[in-house]
């Protein structure tokens, strides 16, 4: 195992005008050089875009390497729902919507990793927004779950606030939603609950199921009167919830070879993801050490000798360590925890810091399987 680990931010769910996103790749790939971010991947709707990856650099000579993916869902379905992120296939998948079963053996076999996007999402009346969950579970092999999807989060957080009005009709419900979403930083919590309790389900029986989060970003304009806006626009999004991952070495300039790696180790669940808009989450680390070594996504016997889970976060905040559904450790307000398993089973790491006057959810790693 390498001694030294490069990290590396990205965001793997974007639309442009390709789709129903607001921009072009160029413009994108701008936003996300502003927002700091190292890599992005485009997913638009149904469609696979080519002759746009590779590095795209500013004026400073700051860079971010744009790979393209794809969303897949049944446009045949009522609701649309069951969507699929699709990564490193390198080929057209929406001839596939119709069986999740196929689309996902068929990303599989094509070299690629496919994700569940916002499993858990619920129907939004206010703007005509069905539920567009996952619906199809009688599947396997998919490589994991977009357990925070900062858009279906949202909705899901407006829904919720709505129908909990004490006097509601269409003039509050639009006011409140208003005014949540031109401060959703406000009320923007947690990675989805539903999603984190089927994860840790899958965990539970012994299945590798990797976690990302993203933004969704689609650029949403919106018109109110003579007022014109883009609202949750790309480069705000950029700098809320994202996946970090961890290379063997640094990213080299060579799209082809940084594309690689990248994507390996989104499949392996090298990575971890991050709530940025509180603080950055780029030094997290969780590490093993017992009869070999290893970093979050790895998997090793647990061993006579037993091991050691060590976390180290950015800064202080509260730390949990979680087996299975189950708080196995805790600290609060510091920045490391030790933790000796003594089972076997698939560690993962939450922390939460306090961020507009609340705690919040702001890490959310990647298991360590100990077998």
């Amino acid at each position: 195992m390498p001694d030294i680990w490069y990290s590396y931010s990205g965001n793997l769910h974007i639309h442009t005008r390709y789709s129903d996103g607001e921009k072009l790749h160029a413009e994108i790939a701008h936003d996300a050089i502003a927002a700091g971010l190292d890599f992005i991947v485009v997913t638009d709707h149904n469609v696979y875009v080519t002759g746009v990856e590779g590095y795209y650099q500013n004026g400073s000579g700051r860079r971010v390497l744009l790979m393209t993916g794809e969303e897949v869902h049944n446009v045949r379905r009522q609701p649309q729902a069951s969507h699929f992120l699709a990564y490193g296939a390198g080929k057209e998948l929406a001839r596939f919507a119709p069986d999740p079963q196929a689309l996902i053996d068929e990303t599989l076999s094509a070299g690629g990793y496919g994700f569940l996007a916002h499993p858990h999402e619920e129907e939004l009346k206010l703007i005509d927004s069905p539920d567009l969950g996952w619906h199809d579970w009688d599947i396997e092999g998919f490589s994991g779950l977009e357990i925070w999807n900062y858009m279906s989060v949202f909705k899901n957080v407006v829904a919720r606030r709505l129908a909990g009005l004490r006097w509601r009709n269409k003039l509050t419900e639009s006011l409140v939603g208003l005014w949540m979403t031109l401060h959703p930083e406000r009320y923007m919590d947690a990675a989805d609950a539903k999603t984190l309790a089927l994860w840790d389900e899958f965990l539970a029986r012994g299945m590798r199921v990797t976690a990302i989060g993203n933004s969704d970003a689609h650029g949403t304009p919106m018109s109110l009167g003579p007022i014109h806006r883009e609202i949750f626009p790309y480069e705000f999004l950029f700098r809320a919830v994202n996946t970090h991952v961890l290379l063997p070495e640094p990213l080299s300039g060579d799209a082809a070879h940084d594309r690689a790696l990248l994507l390996r180790a989104i499949g392996r669940g090298h990575s971890w993801v991050g709530y940025d808009m509180p603080a950055s989450t780029a030094d997290f680390r969780f590490t093993v050490k017992g009869v070999q070594k290893g970093i979050v996504g790895d998997e090793m016997p647990l061993g006579a000798t037993g091991a050691t889970l060590q976390i180290k976060a950015p800064a202080r905040c509260r730390i949990r360590v979680i087996r299975h559904g189950k708080v196995v450790a805790e600290a609060e307000r510091d920045t490391n925890l030790a933790y000796m398993p003594s089972e076997p089973g698939a560690y993962r790491v939450e922390c939460y810091i306090p961020y507009e006057g609340q705690e919040r959810g702001w890490i959310y790693s990647n298991p360590i399987y100990l077998r």
